[in-house]
């Protein structure tokens, strides 16, 4: 069958089409299934790509590293969730809007305030997004695209809040203060001082862009799957908050930090690989499922955040520069072995040190991280309430037992 199948594919005209329908038929023959949807198509978007050869993500078209390097967080979230770049006046109007809709209602922050300390600050913001739910009766109607955009901006809008009120247990933690943008607000929430430096606020706001979107990643299929059985917006984003805190997604970062704190000096480098290798481990923060070069987004990191950290300053804290060295080494010790294997850093290897160096709590690393996805998935959200998708209901492959049944004793 599958040289018939082939001679077929060869009529299409898009090679890398052709490709990858022969990748899927040949899964599918071989297994019976595509486990984890692995390469299987489940929607149609027009917010985010990736060519994984050429190391290139785009949003609406635009590189990720343009957008980085000249965006800021409010232009950015106007393009995800409208399509294009906004003008000055739709800019301003738009971290107007943020801003005014930064706060929570004070039954639902108190809740935050209540909060067990021992809670991983992801499962906090997960649950505290499902709150928001009660102060909004009309969420459940789905239907109207203007309703659902102003809900997705009220919500990215609280997303800082609720981090800041359960991060310094005070539901006024920012009153009396003012904010020009909402990367400066969410920095606040995370470093006072550090909100008043214009050089971190930028670095944080280019974080932040390079964490928006990622294509149909587990987080974003989460999202489309629970809103395609027309859940509200809280209910699809807090589902996409739980996915990500898992360590194989955006959790990650927060174990790359811990990593290079096991290692402890440049000198253990290769012996931990080595063990790592040899044991079959993964390697935090090596390696991705869709780039078969280095992550364009690690890549900036390294080349236009990292060196503003370390390069420029002189006063760099040695227990954090001796992460960096450790970092240095191991990605290099990392490309030496695996890059005819097509394996380089990630977002996470770089963007744990950008946040340390911000003096930024390692377990709220990845709520970092859905600061800035929180604009990717309700930009999804909202596509997907407009193109009309099906329930996600996809099919199974049963390993059980046959029918059988219960068979008793009669007395």
């Amino acid at each position: 069958m599958l040289p018939q199948i082939k001679d077929a594919l060869k009529k299409l005209e898009d090679k890398e089409l052709e490709k990858k329908y022969l990748q899927l038929i040949t899964t599918l023959l071989e297994k019976g299934y595509f486990p984890g949807l692995e390469g299987v198509p489940v929607a149609k978007s027009s917010i985010s790509n990736i060519d994984g050869d050429k190391g290139l993500l785009t949003f609406r078209g635009y590189p990720v590293q343009e957008l980085a390097k000249h965006g800021s967080y409010e232009e950015i979230c106007f393009l995800l969730l409208k399509g294009d770049l906004p003008l000055l006046e739709e800019r301003i109007e738009l971290t107007e809007d943020l801003l005014d809709h930064k706060e929570l209602d004070d039954s639902i922050a108190e809740t935050i305030v209540s909060m067990d300390d021992d809670l991983h600050p992801m499962h906090m913001l997960s649950s505290s997004i499902l709150q928001l739910q009660s102060a909004d009766a009309g969420c459940f109607n789905v239907e109207n695209y203007q309703h659902n955009l102003n809900r997705a901006v009220q919500l990215i809008a609280k997303f800082p809040t609720i981090l800041g009120t359960y991060r310094k247990q005070d539901p006024n933690f920012a009153e009396g203060e003012t904010f020009d943008s909402l990367a400066r607000y969410i920095l606040y929430c995370f470093n006072e001082e550090l909100a008043k430096q214009e050089k971190w606020i930028n670095i944080f706001e280019q974080l932040l862009i390079l964490h928006v979107d990622h294509t149909m990643n587990n987080s974003t299929f989460s999202v489309r799957a629970v809103g395609s059985s027309k859940a509200s917006i809280y209910a699809s984003i807090a589902t996409a908050v739980n996915s990500l805190s898992g360590p194989l997604h955006g959790g990650a970062n927060e174990r790359v930090i811990k990593m290079l704190e096991e290692i402890g000096d440049p000198e253990n480098v290769e012996a931990y690989l080595e063990e790592k290798i040899n044991n079959k481990e993964k390697i935090m923060g090596i390696g991705h499922r869709v780039y078969q070069t280095y992550d364009p987004r690690a890549l900036y990191l390294k080349e236009n955040i990292i060196p503003r950290i370390f390069n420029e300053q002189s006063d760099v804290d040695p227990e954090l520069d001796n992460l960096y060295q450790i970092a240095k080494k191991l990605e290099k010790t990392a490309l030496d072995k695996f890059a005819d294997k097509d394996i380089y850093p990630n977002v996470d290897f770089w963007s744990g040190l950008v946040m340390r160096a911000m003096d930024i709590e390692p377990k709220y690393f990845t709520t970092i991280f859905a600061l800035g996805r929180v604009i990717g998935w309700t930009s999804h959200w909202v596509e997907n309430m407009e193109v009309k998708n099906k329930i996600y209901r996809p099919k199974q492959l049963y390993d059980g037992f046959n029918t059988r049944h219960i068979i008793r004793e009669e007395k």
